[in-house]
């Protein structure tokens, strides 16, 4: 049942506050209907699901992926060179000149390099993949573009034809041997991302310093990659931990219960089931170039997962052996003619079929996952509770850390080493110096969500002072770096500004949004009323049950939200709200900070689409809260806020209910004379999120024909 009809009158005033006087307005940023494709996404995915059983986060972050993919071809791109092209072509020659498709069989064998997880490997060998990706990207093919980018640009070709379906997994396969022809035959290893999700904080991992990925929070400027600069002239960014998932035990190991290909791609009537659904997630959490199918292999990090994920897939195909199951000959059935078996490997001179081939499977050599107790020899990584995971790191020189210094004895060799660097006019590399111990110490829409990205709550206060999810005792974090408050509340976001693959604000214009948050059920406050002269502990003084008509109706079946939801001291908590265009390629997310101490808060946030002023423009708005719970749009329709499918135009036309800056958009609400208005002006804000507690599916069912 909504829970606007169990308490119209709470809503209603919420609601008021906004409307006051607003006269009818036309045009600027008006509701649409739903895509089509969006629409049967959500309603494919819900129809024999209740709220109860998944988040709606789960849901709305794959179907905004898949409509991202199957729409591609509608949304203007930056132009592959004809370089580009070329230079595609000529690796995957060098690769069939060891293959021949017709028959089947190797012609000869150059690439038997086996890809070790990341994090096992020396520092000699990670320095050299590293200095060849660098060399890539430093080597000019023509037409303002570099060996890397050039191999990155392919993957914007196969969006719809290598996602979304069976292709998936051997096109990427042969992107995959492409990269590693390109860079002289170093094998790309794998970056298994269960080794951070068992981490009490993964965005504290090793492989977010220097050593290893670089920074994971905004432009990247430590470590390998560090002041990259990716096609349409934007930095490097990263914003780990915001949204998203690492690939967890329970979902690698439901892929391989499974037997038949069929089973494990999309379309899959059980998201547990899919790999390509568990490999979103990554995409998704590290955010930044990365989250985007257009940009995502701008990010060296897109290699290194999907190195992991073409492992994942070996792991299946032994399975099948074991059963006496040919995975060459499994390639399921589909209806989407690009990705038939017969159909061609776009850009390739393969059938998709092809990509299912044992002979490519023979050039995908893996050494296995490290397990417990040696954790593969890594002073990386650590065996807690049986299983390995990530060790923490910290930027080098910060104090705290690890007594450590025995167990890198061996790495004395690296001690006061400089790496080498491959600086060009694409990057100015940042040189690291060690001077002791490494510094080890103490940060595409998937179907899943990591509880712990949380969007975020502070943890201002002591960890008793809310009830929330237990930490792992075993963090393996110094009691100095401990407290230091590392959360997602206090790290802004850093959007790409990329919009049809150039990266300009002034492409952008923003938009206001107003967020009306509802105290969830599980937030529970150690602020107690005091009645004579003792405090009533029983009663936290915040809860909405000490407010007429603000108390929740508790229900025996509650909506599901993530196990570990993440309730904080201080009530400070982020909801996020994203834009993704639907007629242009581009997405824009920012946050409203809400106090989940109170019955009921607002906020206000302003997020980017495209300007309208060469045209009018088609986004999908929307945002979720730190449980894993869709918000409801609410749109102004003729001077009153109503329910609506989050999908807007955005026009030129007067009165503009946007800014065409950031500044603009924040005066257009604001007005400041001798003092600051008590509320902002409501005819400017063209949506309102409601982010309440709720019993039936977000998505108003409303489409039209894109």
């Amino acid at each position: 049942m909504d829970m606007m009809s169990n308490r119209p009158g709470v809503w209603l005033l919420a609601i008021g506050i906004l409307v006051g006087v607003i006269a009818t307005v036309h045009g600027f940023v008006e509701p649409i209907p739903m895509p089509v494709n969006l629409d049967e996404c959500y309603q494919f995915r819900t129809r024999n699901l209740s709220i109860t059983a998944i988040p709606s986060q789960d849901i709305n972050m794959f179907c905004i992926t898949r409509f991202l993919y199957s729409t591609a071809h509608l949304r203007p791109q930056r132009p592959i060179s004809n370089e580009t092209i070329s230079y595609a072509q000529e690796l995957f020659r060098q690769l069939l000149s060891q293959y021949n498709p017709e028959k089947g069989h190797r012609v000869k064998r150059q690439l038997n390099n086996v890809r070790q997880e990341v994090r096992t490997l020396t520092r000699p060998q990670w320095e050299l993949f590293t200095n060849r990706i660098n060399m890539l990207k430093n080597f000019q093919v023509g037409n303002g573009m570099n060996r890397y980018d050039s191999i990155a640009d392919i993957h914007r070709l196969v969006v719809a034809s290598a996602h979304n379906g069976p292709n998936f997994l051997g096109w990427h396969r042969i992107y995959l041997l492409l990269l590693q022809i390109a860079l002289g035959g170093v094998p790309v290893p794998y970056w298994d991302s269960r080794f951070d999700f068992r981490m009490a904080e993964p965005t504290d991992s090793v492989l977010w310093t220097s050593e290893f990925f670089g920074n994971g929070f905004g432009s990247v400027t430590e470590g390998p990659f560090a002041n990259w600069v990716t096609p349409g002239n934007s930095p490097l960014i990263r914003n780990i931990g915001n949204d998203g998932t690492l690939v967890n035990d329970d979902g690698f190991n439901a892929v391989l219960t499974r037997t038949r290909h069929q089973e494990i791609v999309e379309p899959s009537n059980n998201p547990m089931f899919s790999l390509e659904g568990h490999h979103n997630g990554p995409h998704v959490w590290v955010d930044g170039q990365l989250s985007a199918p257009a940009t995502a292999a701008q990010d060296p990090v897109f290699f290194m997962h999907h190195s992991f994920i073409d492992y994942f897939w070996s792991l299946f195909r032994q399975r099948q052996a074991s059963l006496n199951i040919n995975s060459a000959t499994d390639y399921p059935p589909t209806n989407n003619p690009l990705q038939q078996p017969f159909a061609q490997m776009i850009p390739f001179n393969l059938r998709n079929f092809h990509g299912y081939s044992n002979y490519f499977a023979s050039l995908s050599r893996y050494a296995p996952s490290p397990t417990c107790p040696a954790c593969g020899g890594s002073q990386y990584l650590e065996c807690v509770g049986g299983m390995c995971r990530s060790r923490v790191g910290m930027t080098p020189g910060g104090g705290g850390g690890m007594a450590m210094a025995a167990s890198f004895a061996g790495m004395g060799a690296m001690s006061g080493m400089a790496r080498a660097s491959v600086g060009g006019p694409q990057r100015a590399r940042a040189t690291v110096q060690q001077t002791g111990p490494l510094a080890i110490g103490g940060r595409f829409r998937s179907a899943f969500r990591d509880p712990r990205t949380r969007m975020d709550t502070l943890p201002n206060a002591p960890e008793n002072r809310a009830r929330r999810s237990t930490r792992d005792t075993n963090d393996t974090r110094s009691s100095s770096n401990a407290n230091m408050d590392t959360s997602q509340i206090n790290r802004p976001y850093q959007n790409t500004f990329v919009l049809n693959g150039v990266a300009n604000a002034s492409l952008w214009a923003f938009v206001p949004v107003r967020v009306i948050f509802e105290r969830p059920p599980e937030a529970q406050f150690e602020s107690y009323l005091i009645q004579d002269g003792k405090l009533v502990k029983s009663s936290d003084m915040f809860s909405n049950k000490n407010y007429t008509g603000f108390t929740l109706e508790i229900r025996k079946k509650m909506p599901a939200t993530y196990k570990k939801c993440h309730v904080s001291g201080s009530g400070a908590s982020k909801v996020y709200v994203q834009t993704d265009g639907i007629d242009y390629s581009g997405r824009y997310k920012d946050y409203a900070v809400v106090d989940e101490r109170l019955p009921i808060s607002s906020s206000m946030t302003y997020v980017g689409v495209k300007n309208p002023t060469d045209g009018a423009a088609q986004f999908y708005m929307t945002a979720y809260d730190s449980c894993g719970r869709v918000c409801k749009p609410q749109c102004l329709i003729n001077g009153l806020y109503q329910p609506c499918s989050g999908a807007f135009r955005v026009t030129s036309s007067f009165p503009k209910m946007y800014g065409l800056t950031f500044e603009d958009a924040i005066k257009g609400i604001w007005k400041k004379g001798e003092g600051l208005n008590v509320d902002p002006n409501g005819a400017g804000i063209p949506v309102t999120f409601l982010c309440e507690i709720q019993y039936s599916w977000p998505w108003t069912q409303q489409s039209s024909q894109l």
